[in-house]
Parts: structure tokens; C-alpha cells; sequence
């Protein structure tokens, strides 16, 4: 399965992703994404485009690509803008029906849907992962404070043997 994320269309889309900066909030994305087997699992290919309004260093084929973990980054170039980029994306695919788009932006929808591409809501696609992601976390807790209690049980069965 391939995803490709309208990148500030997704982190505008709630506060989990509020940061002092900017690289800070892209972060908390990519972090996001990376920790979320459903999406972020290797078997999976992962684009986030970014607009830009100034030339990236890291600029390729027209606009700026880079990789984190198993994500491909792109930042668009400050003429061409993320949507294009994102439609272009799809248009050169060889099968557009495999990708997902997750966007609320209703222009990336009209352009993309006759191709086949899926299109998943921001708000949608963080809230199915936000609850998955807190999941994670209250069994990692609860595992965290059973092998507390255990080691206290422990501790005191040793200290009536002695």
C-alpha cells in the first residue's frame, strides 16, 4: 500500500501535533507515522508533501526530497505547491487505485478520485491512529506497573525467607 500525506493539511488537523517550531510539528508527524504499525510498518511506502515557499537544499526533479526511516519527504519548490505535487504523484502511477491519499483537502479529492486513488479525512486518519497509538500506551503502562508489583511481591516473599 502506498500513503501519501498532505503533510500540513494533517498536522493542522489537531493539537497533538503543536510545537514551539515548525520543524518541531513535522517531527511529531513523522513520530506519529513511524510509531503506528498500520501505517508506518515496513510493508508499506509512506510520501508526506510539504509546501515551501523558499528553494530547499535538498531540492531534486523540482522540489526538495528527503527521507526519514521508511518516509519519503518532499518539500515543494515555492512555485509548485504540495497539491500539485500530490496529483502529479498520482497521475504517474502505475496504479493509482494501490494509494491512499490522506488529505481534507477537497481539490486534492476532486483531482485524484477518477484515478481510483482512496482518500481518507485528516481529522479521520489521527483519530483511528490516536486511539490505536493510546492503546499502545496504557498496555505499555499497565505492563510497566504489573512487573512493579511483581518486584515488590518478590521482594517481600525474599524477605520472609530470610
Amino acid at each position: 500500500m502506498r500513503y501519501i500525506v498532505d503533510g500540513y493539511n494533517v498536522i493542522n488537523a489537531s493539537d497533538i501535533f503543536v510545537d514551539k517550531t515548525l520543524e518541531g510539528r513535522r517531527n511529531k508527524l513523522f513520530d506519529f507515522i513511524l510509531n503506528n504499525s498500520s501505517i508506518g510498518g515496513s510493508k508499506n511506502k509512506i510520501t508526506i508533501v510539504f509546501d515551501c515557499k523558499t528553494k530547499n537544499p535538498y531540492e531534486s526533479a523540482g522540489y526538495g526530497k528527503e527521507t526519514r526511516g521508511n518516509i519519503e519527504v518532499i518539500f515543494s519548490d515555492g512555485k509548485t505547491i504540495a497539491d500539485d505535487i500530490i496529483v502529479q504523484i498520482v497521475d504517474e502511477s502505475q496504479k493509482p487505485y494501490e494509494i491512499t491519499i490522506i488529505t481534507s483537502d477537497k481539490g486534492i479529492w476532486h483531482r485524484t478520485a477518477p484515478s481510483g486513488a482512496k482518500h481518507i479525512k485528516s481529522e479521520d486518519f489521527i483519530a483511528k491512529h490516536k486511539i490505536r497509538a493510546t492503546k499502545i500506551e496504557e498496555s505499555d503502562s499497565s505492563r510497566y506497573l504489573a512487573n512493579k508489583i511483581n518486584k515488590e511481591f518478590e521482594n517481600l516473599w525474599l524477605s520472609k525467607q530470610r
